[in-house]
């Protein structure tokens, strides 16, 4: 890993000398600190800009500590920089588009960029709970007669068929669920249907495309039946309504499975597009970011943490310090660069 991170710095450090005149290589160390107009750098000095594409895609296939970032989609006539997924930091490993249909053509090209020419992965998440809601708060309301499994079957038939329809190159399967150690004989009976439901669907698509890179993201203790993370290389938890580390740890702890350690990561929340997140830092006023990256640092329950993730991180993009500061800081400190 420490070999290929010095060749993508030496190839950053001598494209921005060699573009922009820089007086040192030295000071440039860190490829997600640096703030690269590309498309200039393309057209000043495309051959060294084919370089440090290559080696940044070589890294990929390094022995590091994956990144997952949510990026939200939702503003199709861009106004900002911070509207381009094709500018979100290079050392992300996996995007997830948070609004996975109705993509414009420009955000399929962008897509296809990223894949091609920076070795990212595009994906997106066929989220249980959030089905469950909708059928709750819109669909139940609207059609009393239809039952949740019905509404289940064609939403997730429709969602599956998404990454054909997009350059899609993988999935996450969004599943927190509950505890069923309070639940009566008929609750459980019908928590027990609609996962086996929800699972199956998957199960049976999944065997039709091999191929297909699934990861889970959610709370693995609750399903009944695990037998679907056995398809998932990264299982990563969801922390994004964290306050402190020690509820990572303790996430971590109520969900660990030793059949699947070298798996697990940790999701946490990020700046929003648009509003504000109250999770985005901690009680202590640490960001979230920062928080998760010194925590997954550290083996927890013997092993090392797999992925690190954050949720609807675009916000990020406007600081006055560096864009997307603290993505970058997080990238830093889980992939340090050799000085």
């Amino acid at each position: 890993m420490r070999t290929m991170k010095r060749k993508i710095e030496i190839a950053v450090a001598l494209l921005l000398a060699t573009t922009f005149g820089l007086p040192s290589c030295e000071d440039w160390t860190d490829v997600d600190n640096l703030s690269v107009e590309y498309e200039n750098v393309e057209q000043q000095n495309p051959e060294l800009y084919s370089r440090y594409l290559a080696s940044l895609r070589e890294y990929r296939k390094t022995d590091h500590t994956l990144v997952y970032a949510w990026y939200d989609n939702s503003v199709k006539v861009p106004v900002s920089r911070a509207h381009y997924l094709r500018d979100v930091p290079d050392s992300i490993d996996v995007v997830g588009l948070i609004h996975p249909d109705s993509l414009t053509q420009s955000e399929i090209e962008q897509m296809n960029y990223l894949r091609e020419q920076k070795g990212m992965k595009i994906v997106y998440t066929i989220d249980f709970d959030g089905m469950k809601t909708d059928y709750t708060n819109i669909v139940e309301p609207a059609d009393p007669d239809r039952d949740f499994r019905s509404y289940l079957t064609d939403t997730l038939s429709y969602t599956l068929s998404l990454l054909k329809k997009y350059p899609y190159d993988g999935i996450c399967i969004g599943y927190t669920g509950k505890s069923t150690v309070l639940m009566d004989d008929a609750e459980k009976k019908e928590y027990m249907e609609n996962e086996n439901c929800f699972i199956g669907i998957l199960e049976d698509w999944c065997s039709r495309n091999e191929g297909v890179e699934l990861t889970f993201f959610g709370q693995p203790d609750n399903l009944l039946d695990k037998d679907i993370l056995d398809r998932c290389p990264t299982i990563l938890l969801d922390g994004r309504t964290a306050t402190a580390t020690n509820e990572l740890t303790t996430l971590m702890t109520r969900n660990w499975i030793a059949g699947y350690a070298g798996r697990y990561g940790m999701v946490v929340a990020g700046t929003p597009l648009s509003g504000t997140n109250k999770y985005a830092a901690f009680s202590d006023g640490t960001p979230a970011t920062d928080a998760v990256a010194a925590w997954a640092c550290t083996p927890q329950q013997g092993a090392r943490i797999r992925a690190v993730g954050v949720y609807d991180f675009s916000g990020d993009y406007f600081n006055a310090d560096n864009t997307y500061k603290n993505m970058r800081n997080m990238i830093s400190t889980l992939n340090p660069s050799i000085k």
